[in-house]
């Protein structure tokens, strides 16, 4: 007997979208009973009714503003249209992860702004261009370590503005009343956390860089077996082999 391959079907996300798209629906509904005390039938209504803007915020808003709810709004009139733009949404989410800008955005604070952003991004793309991902995986290896990198920098310039205010006050204290005092037990404890959050995101940097070497490590070598044109390290590159010696 012959064995048959059998290829697994591609996942079907069709499903799964229905269902937010249904439970988003319904949530609204329940958002009217409760909060404008509308009967069931009165609440389905307004939660059907077509936005002010007939969509266009849903349907050419910043891919990261559209709700399920817009996407249920959209399928309703045109249920094409919402998969064509649930793909955007797709792509632009992949695009943010690709970029960096999704792994910059889980260390900033409130008030950082655009400089912070691209600090994150020239350590991501100074690690990126030593390292050369392959990879998803080792792209965000290298998100990671970049994350970790950011966090040691912050935590070390916490540490030097804690330790450069105690140091000016006790040159305050010794020049007003000639003595120098230790550091209050607040104070320390302050120094003391800013040192192991330092150590720590050092601990995580390292750790990640060596899962990436030892990813590295264990990976096979590449065989070309035929001359031509192929892609590495997303560079296109030319490989001439040999011909094989003939056999007598």
């Amino acid at each position: 007997m012959s064995a048959v391959a059998i290829t697994p079907a591609a996942p079907n996300e069709a499903g799964v979208i229905a269902g937010e798209l249904v439970k988003s629906f319904g949530q609204m509904v329940q958002l009217y009973e409760k909060h404008f005390s509308l009967t069931r039938e009165e609440a389905i209504q307004r939660a059907a009714a077509p936005p002010a803007d007939e969509g266009e915020r849903a349907l050419n808003g910043p891919p990261d503003q559209v709700s399920w709810f817009d996407l249920h709004g959209i399928a309703h009139t045109d249920p094409d249209r919402a998969t064509t733009r649930w793909e955007e949404i797709k792509r632009a989410a992949l695009d943010e992860l690709r970029t960096g800008h999704r792994a910059a955005g889980a260390v900033e604070t409130a008030n950082d702004g655009a400089w912070q952003r691209a600090q994150f991004l020239a350590l991501r793309e100074d690690l990126s261009a030593e390292w050369q991902p392959r990879n998803g995986v080792e792209r965000q290896l290298i998100d990671t370590m970049a994350q970790a990198q950011q966090g040691f920098l912050h935590w070390l310039r916490t540490l030097t503005i804690r330790t450069t205010l105690e140091s000016v006050t006790n040159d305050r204290r010794h020049k007003e009343e000639g003595r120098w005092g230790p550091p209050r037990q607040s104070d320390a404890d302050a120094l003391d956390q800013a040192a192991a959050m330092m150590d720590r995101y050092n601990r995580i940097f390292l750790r990640t860089l060596r899962a990436l070497c030892d990813m590295r490590r264990h990976s096979g070598p590449v065989i070309v077996k035929k001359g031509g044109q192929m892609n590495v390290a997303q560079q296109q590159v030319n490989v001439v082999t040999e011909p094989s010696a003939q056999r007598h």
